[in-house]
This record gives structure tokens, sequence and C-alpha cells, in this order.
């Protein structure tokens, strides 16, 4: 997964989400002016938008729509290839492109660094990050990834019979590392879905993330053990074989 360790790597997203508890009104033109300096040498193309927020209350009239709008702030590489989103319910930072370790966390904590200056003490109810690696080297058919992936998600490939008819094979697994949850999809997911499967990609897809009550400063210690914690589990999932004829082939 990392750069540093692999020649190649095969990640499609990576999408890191700060979830505040309730909504902030810390986020201002003016309250974002010195945070601005500093994101912006990760993130230089700066676009001001509206977001939105809908409910629905059922009343006796019956239902009642409601939409409130507010604004938000995305921040783009030059490419377009990442952007980080800011508005008052959330902080969302997403690549397309997954460079190395050290890149990861310049442009993951050293911009949230900047906004929870803003307010130190904002109470945050979800971080998380999410690794999506797509495989999209050629496998002739399902049985090939026992050879490139763990038992434990392509032992069920042994078999090849009747995956012709396969329009999608997801493996879903949870799991708990003391307060940090993590699940895993594994499969065939089938970019062509729903047709039947014409192209064998493999995904490894891990959402780790902590949902209960914390603040924003533990933040960046929350990101690095959830990155540590999804890269543990992403290497107890692969073979020598993938690491050796794919990954550093």
């Amino acid at each position: 997964m990392s750069s540093t360790q692999y020649k190649r790597n095969f990640v499609n997203k990576v999408i890191s989400k700060i979830d505040f508890a309730s909504p902030t009104d810390f986020f201002t033109p003016e309250s974002l002016s010195e945070a601005i300096s500093e994101i912006k040498k990760r993130f230089p193309v700066i676009e001001q938008n509206k977001a939105s927020q809908q409910s629905i209350q059922l009343t006796p009239e019956g239902p009642l729509a409601n939409k409130i709008d507010f604004p938000e702030w995305i921040f783009h590489g030059n490419n377009r290839e990442k952007y980080l989103k800011v508005n008052k319910l959330f902080i969302e930072i997403l690549l397309t492109k997954y460079t190395n370790e050290n890149s990861f966390r310049d442009d993951l904590i050293t911009p949230i660094q900047h906004l929870l200056k803003l307010n130190p003490k904002m109470l945050i109810q979800r971080t998380g990050v999410r690794f999506i690696n797509i495989f999209d080297f050629p496998l002739s058919n399902f049985s090939d990834s026992t050879q490139y992936f763990d038992e434990s998600i392509s032992g069920i490939y042994h078999n090849s019979e009747g995956t012709d008819k396969i329009t999608r094979s997801f493996l879903t697994t949870d799991y708990l590392f003391d307060d940090i949850k993590l699940r895993m999809q594994s499969g065939f997911f089938n970019p062509d879905y729903p047709s039947l499967i014409k192209r064998n990609h493999f995904v490894i897809d891990i959402d780790a993330y902590i949902d209960f009550p914390h603040l924003i400063n533990d933040v960046t210690a929350y990101f690095n053990r959830l990155h540590d914690i999804i890269e543990a589990v992403f290497e107890s999932k692969i073979t020598d074989k993938l690491r050796t004829e794919v990954l550093n082939g």
C-alpha cells in the first residue's frame, strides 16, 4: 500500500473524514483566512460553494421537507487529483493517488492541524480513513486470485465452476481493535455491474474509524493509528507472490 515499501500500488482512492458532533459556525471567510495560506501549499485551487442539509418532518398534514443551505470551501490539488472539503458538518479529504506515507500525512494532517486551531475544543462524532485498492492486473479467472491474496479472502474462489454467471462477489468482514472499528470488503466488485463480470478486478476496501465523541485536537493521533492499522490488515491479506511479481515486479 505504501510506495516507500513497494514500487507500485493499486490505491484507487483514500477518503478521510471528520464528522462534527454538532454543526459548527467556526468556519467563516474570516476565521479561515490564516489557515488558507498553509492549506494552499498542498491544495492550491480554492472554490467557495454552497452545501445543503435536508430533513423530513412528519406532521398531521403529511411529510414536511426542510432544506438548509450553508457555505462550503473546497480546496483542490493542481490537477484536481485530490480535494479538501470544509463545511459546518464535516471536514473531508479525498486523494485519488497515494504516493507514499509521508505525502499522505502531509495532505491529511497538516491542513487539519491548521483548521483545528480555530476551535481546539470542538467535539467530533466520527473520524475515519478508507483505502480502496483495485487490483486491475490480469487474472484469467477467479481461482487465480488465490495465488495473490490470503486464503481468508480468496479461499471461496478455489473452484471457479459457475463463476461465469456472477455479477458481483464481495466478502465483508468487521474487526474491532480496542476503540477502533474496521470494515473490510474484498472480492470481485465488477466495474460493469449489473452486467456479468468481464474484468476480473479484485478489490481490498478497508474502512477504519472511531465513532464515539472525541476532541478535534485528538484527531491527528487517531489518523496515525487508523493508517497503521489499515496497513497491517492490508499486509495480512496479500501474499508474497503479489509482493514480488506485481507490487515490486
